[in-house]
């Protein structure tokens, strides 16, 4: 169903641009899309063109850090440096390099999986600007995740890393509508977030 409204929607866009783009990128009040579909080419350009901030938070709850399982000495904050590692045909990682100058660093990589989720819905706290209310959505990536130095302890068979990109826009996805990250870790070897902003 999808796959039809993006056909229709660039037939539109042929027979009138100007118009047609505020069509085919409208919003609607109360619209809501969620659902797991295939990574395509298309989504991974607008992936690979996101920049990273330099700081990554970790989560801690009212516990405290104390109470962080998967991590070494885990630290609340810190450095961030993300690489695209495409040396194995077929096979994608995406990994983030944790600095902590104070103790513990590490990386945790994240091997691109073959579908993406993707939730948009209208949250009913903008005005209508004309064509529709903005959007807040989400783009998952989960995958297999390999971790070194201070996240090592992540690595296991049933551990999993989950990107999540969060932002607004209208429903012509790009990755200029998305602001902020959370890298979230699962598993019998430690459960842990990590959460982060996207520079335009």
């Amino acid at each position: 169903m999808r796959r039809g409204r993006l056909v229709l929607a660039a037939l539109v866009l042929l027979a009138a641009p100007g118009e047609a783009w505020a069509c085919a990128c409208c919003t609607n009040p109360g619209q809501r899309y969620v659902d797991v579909e295939t990574l395509d080419s298309a989504r991974l350009e607008e992936i690979e063109r996101l920049r990273f901030g330099t700081e990554a938070r970790l989560y801690v709850g009212g516990a405290g850090v104390e109470a962080i399982t998967g991590i070494q000495d885990p630290a609340e904050r810190y450095d961030l440096t993300v690489n695209w590692d495409k040396t194995h045909p077929g096979k994608t990682n995406l990994s983030f390099t944790l600095d902590n100058p104070g103790g513990r660093s590490g990386t945790l990589s994240l091997r691109l999986p073959k579908t993406i989720s993707v939730f948009e819905v209208d949250p009913r706290d903008s005005p209508d600007q004309g064509t529709g209310p903005v959007l807040y959505k989400e783009w998952k990536l989960t995958g297999e995740v390999t971790g070194t130095g201070a996240f090592s302890a992540t690595n296991g068979a049933k551990q999993s890393l989950t990107l999540i990109l969060q932002g607004r826009g209208n429903s012509c996805t790009s990755a200029a509508d998305f602001t902020h990250w959370t890298l979230v870790t699962e598993g019998p070897q430690g459960s842990y977030s990590l959460f982060g902003e996207l520079v335009r």
